[in-house]
């Protein structure tokens, strides 16, 4: 009995130890898993809150760039709409209507006649000559000073027109800019974190694998040493009697 006590002993132990090793290969691959699990929870919540910080200037830039290409969809309307406007230069009468230049008229009229009143010419030629070029000079000077005004409003209203044109351009193009930088970053960040993911669920995968691994090799380990601990029981000899000598055969 005593022979056949330490195999026994000894397979139950290689028993308890294929169990206890398996159990253990279990627990250690599904810690890991629940590890990764954990950190791909983490790397998701850090994904959605930069995402949401993104929000606001990918949906801007969204709308920006859905106005600016509505505007510039149609000839002749929104930001393609042409300049139609035509220059036209004043006319005589025009000039002549602008304000103080009929007081200016007569202001330099009257100083004439008077400048002539005291050298006693008042009604010579001389100063119906004299107040005639004045008139006409003064005529001249202020129809081109009308119509370098009137030319001036008209570049004027001109610019002004393509400076709204440009500006409102350049502040939807702007904002489409920034949603097309923030939407960049996005992807960059919907990447980063999809290969970190990927590398997790990998990571489990390996541990999984490897917990099936070892719980095998360690239901294989059991096995065989119940085996080598049942070989040294007495009727595990059996294969090793001899019948041609039956007095050899021994159950030690």
């Amino acid at each position: 009995m005593a022979a056949a006590a330490l195999p026994i002993v000894s397979g139950l132990g290689s028993l308890f130890g294929g169990i206890l090793g398996s159990n253990a290969s279990k627990k250690a691959a599904q810690e890991q898993i629940q590890a990764d699990q954990k950190g791909i929870g983490t790397i998701q919540g850090s994904e959605t809150s930069a995402l949401g910080q993104l929000s606001p200037y990918t949906s801007a830039g969204s709308k920006a760039t859905g106005t600016l290409s509505d505007m510039l969809s149609t000839p002749g309307q929104g930001l393609l709409t042409p300049w139609t406007q035509q220059f036209t230069a004043p006319t005589a009468d025009q000039a002549a209507a602008t304000p103080g230049y009929q007081f200016q008229l007569k202001a330099g009229e009257d100083a004439l006649q008077n400048s002539a009143a005291a050298r006693g010419g008042l009604l010579s030629g001389r100063t119906l000559a004299d107040m005639n070029t004045y008139a006409q000079g003064l005529a001249g000077t202020n129809y081109q000073n009308t119509f370098n005004n009137a030319l001036t409003q008209y570049q004027s209203a001109y610019n002004t027109f393509q400076n709204n044109q440009a500006n409102t351009y350049s502040r939807l193009f702007g904002v489409s800019g920034q949603g097309l930088n923030a939407a960049n970053s996005a992807a960059g960040i919907n990447m980063g974190a999809g290969q970190d993911i990927a590398s997790l669920q990998a990571a489990q995968g390996r541990a999984a694998a490897g917990g099936t691994l070892g719980s095998a090799n360690a239901w294989s380990g059991a096995i065989g040493g119940i085996g080598s601990s049942l070989a040294q029981l007495p009727w595990g000899k059996l294969s090793n009697m001899n019948p041609g000598n039956p007095g050899a055969n021994t159950y030690d």
